[in-house]
């Protein structure tokens, strides 16, 4: 099975603004990375974030600004290479610069190195910004705590949480070439307290109940939905649970869920169609 999709669009109006409208539209959808090449616009993105409900979703958005499409399932994609073609910019979250190593490094504020190879997390997609800035916001939770990263991607939010001075992070990622590169981006970034392991939320049963202080899941909303119950056991009574990868239009169904459980919704935020959530645990 392949890893990753491919979305090549043909735009009815082929100028720099028609061009420009396909991105926008794209650009409320989990893609990473987005390229223009002889007046056709690439969006590339992880397969497993495009059900095929989705895709017919994109499909039927496109259908009045667009000739024709095609979805490509292809191998790993080097991210970093296309970043580079692409002239990526450094991105500045209120006081946290994010950039490529690359581009020139800042001396003050919060400074994240990313080389994103093939995983996911460079800080440009809408909810990722989202849990940067929520967890600017709530940084006072962050102190000394313990913090689980689920679908942590290039770990971006986990050396967050450890710039935020946590004491033990642990990044959760369920494919094997994604945690080399976390590992790596760990590495540079000069974290000393954050771990990364392979799997699923499996891997939360040896931690135990009410382990983590905070957990971030900026993942899929299926994996929300299904392993919501396994990220609030883990989670401390008066603890933080940040939930992003979610469009705003999945409020309804995300809260219809989450309101079995003992929690209290403390920040509800929107960007560009994508939406973040952070609930507090409640007392058993």
């Amino acid at each position: 099975m392949s890893d990753f999709l491919e979305l090549k669009v043909q735009p009815i109006d082929n100028s720099e603004d028609g061009l420009d409208i396909i991105v926008a539209l794209l650009s409320n959808y989990p893609f990473d990375i987005f390229e223009t090449e002889n007046n056709i616009v690439q969006a590339h993105g992880g397969i497993t974030g495009f059900s095929s409900d989705l895709k017919l979703e994109i499909e039927s958005t496109l259908e009045p600004f667009s000739l024709g499409i095609e979805w490509i399932e292809t191998d790993k994609v080097n991210w970093n290479e296309l970043w580079e073609k692409n002239f990526f910019d450094p991105l500045n979250i209120n006081n946290v610069h994010i950039r490529a190593p690359f581009h020139p490094e800042k001396k003050e504020g919060i400074v994240i190195t990313i080389e994103p190879k093939m995983s996911f997390g460079t800080g440009h997609h809408s909810t990722t910004q989202l849990m940067v800035e929520e967890m600017l916001h709530f940084k006072t939770h962050f102190e000394k705590a313990t913090v689980l990263d689920m679908g942590t991607g290039t770990g971006i939010l986990a050396i967050l949480a450890e710039k935020l001075n946590a004491s033990e992070i642990v990044g959760i990622e369920i494919d094997d070439w994604v945690v080399d590169n976390a590992n790596e981006n760990i590495e540079i970034n000069h974290c000393q307290n954050t771990k990364i392991i392979h799997g699923t939320a499996n891997e939360l049963a040896p931690f135990g109940n009410e382990y983590f202080d905070v957990c971030i899941a900026n993942i899929h909303r299926e994996i929300i939905l299904n392993d919501f119950s396994a990220y609030y056991d883990v989670t401390k009574n008066e603890g933080l649970i940040f939930l992003s990868g979610l469009q705003e239009s999945d409020y309804e169904s995300v809260k219809f869920h989450i309101d079995n459980f003992n929690i209290k919704l403390m920040s509800k935020k929107l960007s560009n169609g994508w939406m973040s959530l952070v609930y507090l645990k409640g007392k058993s």
